[in-house]
């Protein structure tokens, strides 16, 4: 069979996320995290009325909401409310942060890899 990508030599990584250590840390918040190179993934799931303070970080982050309703805030008090189905996307150091107005499931993406939640969780890379 010819490879889709020859110029790449690297091994395909799966994960199941039943086996990597969930981040539950935050009220109401469960994640799981799975990191390449250069992006990291993460699953969410939040229980209704679970915040996640204003905050920002040096990544370019896009959130997608799988299922519910989360209200985002900016750091100029700008709010918006996704429901689900919807893509969010925060600049590098721009300060976010959110509630769920009810149960939501989100995906976030991180680049470059978030190394402190690789440090933080002892994500060990196959």
């Amino acid at each position: 069979m010819e490879k889709l990508f020859p110029e790449r030599t690297r091994t395909l990584k799966v994960y199941a996320s039943a086996e990597i250590a969930k981040f539950d840390e935050r009220p109401g918040m469960v994640g799981v995290f799975a990191h390449g190179e250069g992006v990291s993934l993460t699953h969410w799931v939040f229980k209704k009325d679970a915040v996640l303070p204003l905050h920002s970080h040096r990544h370019e982050q896009i959130t997608y909401v799988v299922s519910g309703k989360i209200r985002f805030e900016t750091g100029d008090g700008n709010t918006t409310t996704v429901l689900a189905g919807t893509f969010i996307v925060f600049a590098p150091n721009e300060p976010h942060g959110g509630a769920a107005m009810e149960d939501s499931v989100a995906l976030d993406a991180f680049s470059p890899a978030r190394e402190d939640f690789k440090a933080q969780m002892g994500w060990v890379s196959k």
